[in-house]
């Protein structure tokens, strides 16, 4: 096996409902985002997958749903609906609270799938930063 990982920043919102400190309140980072692409074999031009490919599909994709905008708890809709409302800023909601964690638990399990069919490579792992020093991997 062998796999080759493209790294993707992008600026977004949040808040974590229910929690004991600061995180409650709506505040942003700088998240990145590096996505491992792995196969059995390399393409006949010698690679995994083309980095290019998992840039332009995968940042494509954050893009639209993610980048500078918000991405909040399905409880917490009034919030969402009152931001859209008074900004005209795109919110996307996770079932769960959206930690480091169910973000990238949530791009592993409910958009990779779509957004790769290709059978000669799969992507294996997302490691997901919140800031420089805090990550997560799935």
């Amino acid at each position: 096996m062998i796999s080759c990982t493209r790294k993707i920043e992008f600026d977004a919102g949040h808040r974590v409902v229910d929690h004991h400190s600061k995180c409650k309140f709506l505040h942003g980072h700088r998240y990145v985002l590096e996505v491992t692409a792995q196969a059995e074999m390399l393409n006949d031009l010698g690679m995994v997958v083309d980095f290019s490919l998992i840039k332009n599909i995968v940042k494509g994709w954050i893009d639209d749903n993610f980048d500078h905008n918000v991405i909040l708890s399905s409880k917490d809709k009034i919030l969402g609906q009152a931001i859209a409302e008074y900004t005209g800023q795109k919110i996307y909601y996770l079932a769960n609270n959206p930690t480091a964690e169910n973000i990238a638990l949530h791009l592993k399990m409910e958009v990779m799938p779509k957004l790769f069919t290709d059978s000669s490579f799969q992507i294996v792992k997302l490691k997901l930063f919140e800031t420089p020093n805090c990550f997560v991997e799935v």
